[in-house]
């Protein structure tokens, strides 16, 4: 089958509602910043009519693209019978999504709304030969044992026989040719439409083992452990996991300069609301007797859990090359 890929320029997407609006605006300002703008596109997918401040907003950093208008993701997901939103809505955006796009880039390099870049080689990451259909971040589950049973249950009987990898998608760099030549997005699309699950579940049925396996540096999962783990570490894009996002952490365990971009921006962009929410939740006295006290809680099982995935960060077969932690100081030279 013929590609139908048609522009080798790159397209940068995430997806996004009215309430994570500022999020995703927030992450593209940041990867505008971080890659080159000649060669990238920059997206955001949503799946309901946004206000016309979010819309301005949004459309200052990427082009924003309403799923209506490409597709009708009513007849995937209807609301349920009380009329509330179905949880497989977003799951069927991002597909659809990364369908889409697909068939228009050279490669998309999908990312999770609730991230956040902060290193400066994306463009080399944009470059980087791939063998396969994806490259991703395997998933932290499988950090401590790559075993089958690190697959999450939910989908790993739908994986195929003696696949016992997994990825996560969070940050996913995808090779447009490949990817709709083998039929992966179709295919995903179905998996979830016929068993369930999100993105996630599908996505890995999808590409089984079509996918080569980057360093962690490129989707750290910041949960409150992980975070000191990645201090040690250089990172590119984290991707907050879980309940406790620097927007909402009373406290005080991550650290100030996420929120301090984050305010800048909503300041910026004269969001008064979520700006007063973080800093209500974010810049509150006490802040660091809060975290030295929580920091304690977590000391003993850090060392273990460290030591148990030691071994898979310090790997030099990751696609882009060895995760070791950056020297902290030069290394002495012989005098002449």
């Amino acid at each position: 089958m013929p590609s139908t890929a048609m522009s080798q320029k790159h397209a940068i997407l995430t997806c996004c509602d009215e309430t994570t609006a500022w999020n995703a605006a927030f992450l593209m300002a940041q990867m505008r910043q971080r890659s080159d703008t000649r060669n990238c596109v920059y997206y955001v997918f949503t799946d309901r009519a946004l206000s016309a401040g979010t819309s301005a907003m949004i459309k200052r950093y990427a082009t924003l693209i309403r799923c209506e208008d490409v597709f009708d993701l009513d007849e995937f997901a209807p609301n349920l019978a009380d009329g509330t939103a179905n949880p497989a809505r977003e799951s069927f955006l991002i597909l659809f999504a990364l369908e889409t796009l697909t068939r228009i880039h050279g490669k998309v390099l999908f990312l999770d709304k609730f991230g956040f870049a902060q290193g400066d080689e994306f463009n080399d990451l944009l470059a980087l030969d791939l063998a396969h259909p994806a490259a991703a971040v395997r998933h932290l589950g499988a950090w401590r044992n790559a075993a089958p049973d690190s697959v999450p249950a939910q989908f790993s009987a739908r994986m195929p026989e003696g696949c016992d990898r997994v990825f996560n998608p969070a940050m996913l760099l995808i090779d447009a040719n490949t990817f709709t030549e083998r039929g992966i997005g179709q295919a995903a699309i179905a998996d979830l439409r016929e068993a369930g699950g999100t993105a996630f579940s599908a996505l890995n049925v999808a590409f089984a083992d079509q996918w080569g396996e980057l360093s962690p540096r490129w989707n750290w999962p910041m949960t409150e452990q992980m975070a000191i783990i990645g201090a040690m570490r250089p990172l590119q894009f984290v991707n907050f996991m879980g309940a406790r996002k620097p927007w909402s952490d009373n406290v005080g365990f991550f650290d100030t300069k996420y929120l301090a971009q984050i305010s800048d921006f909503l300041r910026m962009e004269n969001r008064v609301q979520e700006l007063e929410t973080i800093e209500n939740n974010g810049f509150q006295p006490h802040r660091e007797r809060r975290r030295l006290r929580f920091l304690e809680g977590w000391s003993t099982n850090l060392v273990q859990s460290y030591d148990q995935i030691k071994d898979y960060l310090d790997r030099e077969d990751f696609l882009d090359g060895s995760f070791a932690p950056a020297p902290k100081v030069a290394p002495l030279q012989d005098a002449d």
